[in-house]
């Protein structure tokens, strides 16, 4: 980092400091610097600095405000990569996400939430005891606060032409916002058309002592859906160490989502045709209105710092499925229906008090969580379910920091989990009871050497299974493929060493995770049904050693700023599996992944900016799959801003220009081998039109509680 500018940056470093702490108004001063980045900004402040083990990215100010949605400027933050679907840290996979210290539980919200409205991203990739056990990677993320009071009003208008298939998802979000003396009431409407495609070919090739099975031609699937999406709450500043407030989101879906599944397959036996499948599944989904609720208290009394969050949250799935099965040797029609039910209710208290030369955070955290899970079908030879799963977990934690001077920062921490799980489905006489105590240590400590930032953290973290995984019912997916979850399942262990360095404008990331008990699907021949394959959970019975490197470059010269990333993630992993004949052989899983990303944008005067995004994937090698092909996606947007205020803003872009994107899945299973191609909706046209009026920034600031038990009732 630069010596130049010390006053700014030594303000600019309170923006680090918790937000459920410390209210935003606090660092108003840095705000007013901010809006002075044509000024200091390019003298030498870096877009992204470390801090402990998180990198610090500020969007305000940047060619990285005009990204676009919260998920194009997700995947352009140096520590990151993904889609602007779906984010993710490099190495770490998908991160939990806060606003404003509210957990993303929607991720509607990475299209509703603008690049613009942005003030910088806090990228931690590898969290520490205050966070869940299950949670790798913690991505926070922080708005701008507008000044004054009043009645503020937004309002986008988007749509995604797909050029490919030819269809749209138009979306629509209109915001409102009045604040007064300390009282912030906020509101918001989205509408969102979802229409995804996938269009694939699977080859299966099954093998016995007596015959080999194969199944091959192309895989269809559409879904469907209209979603509203209503949010208001309340924040309520009594003083400056004392916050409280409320926040409900309401998630309706308007008629019923509908599901396309369409095979279209050649069935051989010992390389002769003897079948011609053609499987068309339609389900009908309708979801009961949807609930999230989350109250919090934060503030201060005298030295003591109370944190406190309480969640509740309701959901449900209910789904017809009719299955036409058109076949050379027996046609068939099949009915089946499955509906599920979720609770939560979830608490954590963080209390935070200095002591000596730093602070002492400790707390608990609780989540009770009940799920109900049943399945039908007119089949005799699947059973039906009607299983009730209950998941309470209890946790203490506790993590001391400490600030050496010149020596460096260094904390340590303790969490302590109590999970009770039972499992009962009465209809097959199918139950489970599980109890578990864990305890998970992390420690960190950071250091500057010169001009290089250094950190080097460990943690030991888990990954349950989610409900989905756990449930034990054989869903029918065709008469040669059958499909169920695995109650029996264990509880994956992940050690975590991770070190990072930066300098300037260069971020350097390295880690090493060794894993235990990893979650896989396997194939299985269906014992009542040898023609048919069973695709099951399972743990691996063996450790997973990956190592990552990740290398990322911010630099700015002129019009042009470039965010680029230079990465490798490699894992040690071979299986030992059984073919026909008690055949017995290893297959290696160890062949690397590389990825090339380059986020390229050129700001011009009169509100001009364009941008030229390039992301690259190699083949290479996850858990028991490998990808056989490369991907490569490139980007092409335009962007300007009207008015004076520049409160109108018009963005068009092409993605997937050259149509390169792919993912294919090769595994070997010994008795199974499958490939399956895929291909995407990504070649798309994207238009935006924004328009604010008299904008000011909501400053609710709960925090969330059983933030991991909420991402596992949706899976």
């Amino acid at each position: 980092m630069k010596k130049s500018h010390l006053t700014i940056i030594a303000l600019a470093l309170a923006c680090t400091t918790s937000w459920a702490q410390e209210p935003q108004d606090s660092i108003e001063s840095v705000n007013k610097l901010l809006n002075l980045k044509e000024v200091v900004v390019k003298g030498g402040l870096p877009h992204t600095r470390l801090k402990g083990n998180a990198m610090i990215t500020r969007i305000e100010g940047t060619p990285l405000a005009s990204s676009g949605t919260l998920g194009e400027l997700l995947v352009k933050v140096p520590g990151m990569t993904g889609t602007d679907e779906s984010p993710e840290v490099l190495g770490k996979g998908t991160p939990l996400i806060y606003i404003n210290g509210r957990r993303m539980r929607d991720d509607s919200e990475l299209k509703r939430l603008r690049s613009e409205d942005i003030r910088d991203v806090e990228v931690i990739n590898n969290p520490g005891a205050q966070y869940d056990a299950q949670i790798r990677a913690v991505v926070r993320i922080r708005t701008r606060k507008l000044q004054g009071e009043g009645l503020g009003l937004n309002a986008t208008l988007s749509n995604e032409r797909d050029l490919r298939y030819d269809f749209d998802r138009p979306q629509v979000k209109l915001g409102a916002n009045y604040r007064k003396n300390g009282v912030d009431v906020f509101g918001q409407l989205y509408f969102y058309h979802q229409d995804y495609r996938q269009y694939s070919t699977i080859e299966d090739k099954t093998m016995t002592n007596q015959k080999t099975f194969l199944q091959y031609g192309p895989y269809t699937m559409t879904w469907k859906h209209n979603q509203l999406t209503y949010s208001a709450g309340v924040n309520w500043q009594l003083d400056d160490n004392h916050s409280m407030g409320v926040r409900a989101e309401l998630t309706h879906r308007p008629g019923s989502g509908t599901n396309q599944v369409i095979y279209d397959e050649d069935v051989f036996e010992n390389g002769t045709l003897i079948d011609h499948l053609y499987s068309h599944q339609t389900s009908s989904e309708t979801k009961p209105l949807g609930l999230l609720t989350n109250t919090y208290y934060n503030g201060k009394v005298g030295k003591l710092g109370i944190d406190f969050n309480f969640d509740f949250m309701k959901s449900g799935t209910d789904t017809n499925r009719e299955n036409v099965e058109l076949s050379q040797i027996q046609n068939d029609f099949v009915r089946s229906k499955s509906d599920t039910d979720n609770r939560l209710y979830a608490a954590k208290l963080v209390l935070s008090y200095p002591i000596w030369k730093g602070s002492l955070d400790a707390g608990t955290e609780m989540s009770f969580v009940k799920r109900n899970n049943t399945y039908w079908i007119d089949k005799s030879t699947i059973a039906n379910t009607d299983a009730d799963i209950k998941e309470n977990n209890i946790a203490a934690f506790a993590e001391y920091g400490c600030d050496f001077g010149q020596y460096g920062n260094a904390s340590a921490g303790l969490r302590y989990e109590h999970t009770r799980l039972d499992y009962d489905d009465a209809s097959n006489n199918d139950f489970l009871h599980r109890s578990m105590d864990e305890w998970f240590p992390t420690a960190s400590y950071s250091v500057t050497l010169g001009k290089v930032q250094a950190s080097l953290s460990y943690s030991l973290k888990t990954d349950r299974p989610s409900f989905f995984a756990m449930n034990d019912a054989v869903t029918y997916i065709s008469r040669y493929t059958l499909q169920a979850g695995n109650s029996q399942l264990q509880n994956e262990r992940i050690r975590d060493l991770t070190l990072n360095l930066a300098w300037k404008w260069i971020n350097f990331s390295a880690s090493y995770e060794h894993t235990k008990n990893a979650i896989i699907q396997w194939t299985y021949i269906n014992t009542a049904q040898e023609d048919a394959t069973l695709v099951k959970h399972c743990n691996l019975d063996k450790p997973i050693k990956t190592l990552s490197a990740y290398l990322s470059l911010t630099p700015r010269v002129g019009i042009w700023s470039l965010n680029a990333t230079l990465g490798v993630d490699k894992q040690d992993l071979y299986l030992d599996v059984e073919g026909p004949h008690n055949h017995q052989y290893r297959v290696y899983c160890n062949k690397p992944t590389y990825t090339v990303n380059a986020f390229n944008t050129f700001s011009l005067q009169h509100g001009w900016q364009f941008d030229v995004n390039m992301m690259f994937r190699s083949k290479g090698n996850s858990y028991n799959f490998y990808n056989d092909t490369n991907s490569l996606r490139l980007g092409l947007f335009a962007q300007k801003s009207f008015l004076r205020d520049r409160s109108l803003i018009a963005r068009v872009g092409v993605l997937d220009c050259l149509q390169r994107h792919h993912v294919n899945e090769v595994g070997d299973l010994g008795y199974n081998w499958f490939r399956q191609t895929n291909r995407y909706s990504t070649h798309k046209l994207v238009t935006t039109l924004i328009y604010r009026f008299n904008a000011t920034r909501s400053k609710y600031k709960g925090t969330g509680a059983g933030l991991d038990a909420q991402a596992r009732m949706g899976s």
